[in-house]
């Protein structure tokens, strides 16, 4: 049984179709337990406030026993655990944790309706918080991807590992990305080479 929360990202309701949502339906098939909690507000989400949820969600993981503690966070998503991380906001270390689709901080500062100072990826010391509070974290990219025009060299500093799926887009609906049967298997497997099948 692998403990896996699900981070959604700006303007995200958990749609039908999602591939968030259709794998959160198909772990709890599979016996995992899993948090998917809608953010509030998410078309003009308050850092503040999709902070103290996460630490929420974190904390209630850490009270079940047993299991390999997991976070999938995508585009938004991403920057809330990388800032829980930064201001250690966790309890207790995730074993893994999946950055799909991290945006460019330029990208979301432009962006109408997301709050707060965009994410300073070369900030001291937020590759040292990523490291202690994920045991094993990596992302997986798109080569054409909107939210990153300049490519993944914004987070390079992270030292994290990074995939590249070719044609990917943002993962998102508009992009026509729907069940991810790959991430399904990364789970399970935590072979990063399970994500390039969708």
């Amino acid at each position: 049984m692998k403990k896996v929360l699900l981070l959604h990202g700006w303007t995200n309701k958990r749609p039908e179709g999602h591939w968030l949502r259709i794998t959160a339906a198909a772990l709890r098939t599979q016996g995992h337990q899993v948090w998917y909690p809608q953010f509030p507000n998410p078309d003009t989400p308050n850092p503040n406030d999709w902070q103290e949820l996460l630490r929420q969600e974190a904390n209630m993981m850490d009270e079940v026993d047993g299991g390999e503690k997991i976070a999938i966070a995508h585009s938004l998503g991403t920057i809330n655990w990388l800032h829980g991380a930064m201001t250690n906001l966790f309890n207790r270390p995730f074993d893994r944790v999946l950055l799909v689709a991290i945006p460019d901080p330029v990208m979301t500062s432009d962006a109408s309706g997301i709050e707060g100072e965009p994410m300073n990826f070369s900030v001291p010391g937020l590759a040292e918080a990523v490291l202690q509070w994920g045991s094993d974290v990596s992302a997986v990219a798109s080569d054409q991807d909107r939210w990153q025009p300049n490519g993944i060299d914004f987070y390079r500093g992270l030292n994290i590992q990074s995939t590249l799926f070719p044609g990917a887009g943002h993962f998102s609906l508009d992009d026509g990305w729907g069940r991810w049967s790959g991430l399904e298997a990364w789970v399970e497997s935590a072979n990063s080479q399970d994500l390039m099948r969708r």
